[in-house]
């Protein structure tokens, strides 16, 4: 069963200022845990795990996201967040499968699934989270430049339906969020088109990744036919964070 949650939208920090601080939150705490983290991956697992050849990676970023079919409608920011791997194949090609457990997309200004009588002059958006497992392969280009691309499976983990307005006669502003999960297919697949960056020594003794993908989805995302159709259109811009552990 779906539930409402209704709240002053003007109480404490607004939503921007949210999101701005996550955002330098994670990319506070991945800069000073990089080297942390590698040193305890090669305690656990020995140096096998963290060389140039096989290595994890934390990888933090930013969806932009739109559904095809549902108009009118605007794009919507979401946090992008997991764990990614590196496993050379030979000097041009790699296996790079990931693991994302906070992929946030959905719409803004869109049409309802549900429409809120009382409320004048609503705003509804909706706000679904994934959890991400592409499994891409990677061509060097050059040494800095590189592309991938390849099969991704997304599980949908939530689904919301928010609104923001006024109650009518009070003129008080409100916003209702509503699970809606049952709307949308519980899997989704894409093909994910991507072209990366290795910036060398941001961080002292320590590389990062720029990456930009656009995925290409193939399935239905709605499943209540009555609310329309579409398929995702997502813009993802990333940092990637590799653990290699550096030989003298």
């Amino acid at each position: 069963m779906s539930s409402n949650i209704v709240s002053n939208p003007k109480s404490g920090l607004s939503k921007i200022t949210i999101f701005t601080l996550s955002i330098i939150f994670i990319g506070s705490m991945i800069t000073t845990t990089v080297n942390a983290q590698a040193a305890l991956l090669v305690l656990i697992f020995g140096d096998k795990i963290a060389t140039e050849k096989f290595h994890t990676s934390i990888d933090a970023g930013l969806n932009f996201s739109g559904m095809n079919g549902l108009d009118p409608s605007k794009m919507r920011h979401g946090l992008y967040f997991g764990l990614g791997t590196y496993l050379k194949i030979n000097d041009k090609w790699a296996f790079t499968p990931e693991f994302k457990p906070l992929s946030q997309r959905g719409v803004r200004q869109t049409e309802p699934i549900v429409a809120y009588a009382g409320m004048e002059e609503p705003v509804y958006g909706i706000l679904m989270n994934y959890i991400d497992v592409p499994l891409l392969v990677q061509y060097k280009l050059t040494r800095m430049l590189f592309v991938s691309a390849g099969p991704q499976i997304s599980f949908l983990t939530s689904a919301k339906q928010d609104a923001n307005g006024t109650v009518a006669f009070s003129g008080k502003e409100i916003e209702v969020i509503e699970n809606r999960k049952e709307d949308f297919n519980p899997l989704y697949i894409s093909i994910p088109l991507e072209i990366g960056f290795s910036l060398p020594e941001v961080i002292p003794g320590q590389g990062i990744d720029l990456k930009i993908r656009y995925n290409i989805g193939l399935n239905e995302v709605i499943k209540n036919e009555a609310y329309g159709s579409s398929t995702l259109n997502t813009w993802q811009v990333m940092l990637s964070f590799p653990f290699i552990k550096k030989t003298n």
